[in-house]
């Protein structure tokens, strides 16, 4: 099957268009991974994965910590409170 000249270039235009499109999302991961190292310290994906665990665990530890200490000052200052 012979390509004609049209469909040669439009072909060409295809592959400039996934060349530039490859090479921003590589920046763009680069970029990303600059961040992780800059911000958290942190070399790989997994390593990120494993500290993202970690906070979470200890956000909800806080909060679940939060919630009972505001359910004792109401029990404690409830009726002293004007709302």
């Amino acid at each position: 099957m012979a390509v004609n000249e049209r469909e040669f270039k439009e072909l060409r235009r295809q592959a400039e268009e996934a060349k530039t499109t490859r090479d921003r999302a590589a920046g763009q991961l680069e970029a990303a991974m600059a961040r992780l190292l800059d911000e958290f310290g942190c070399k790989t994906l997994e390593e990120a994965e494993t500290l993202l665990t970690k906070l979470e665990a200890e956000a909800a530890t806080a909060e679940a910590d939060y919630e009972t200490e505001v359910a004792k000052f109401k029990e404690t200052w409830g009726g002293h409170l004007t709302t």
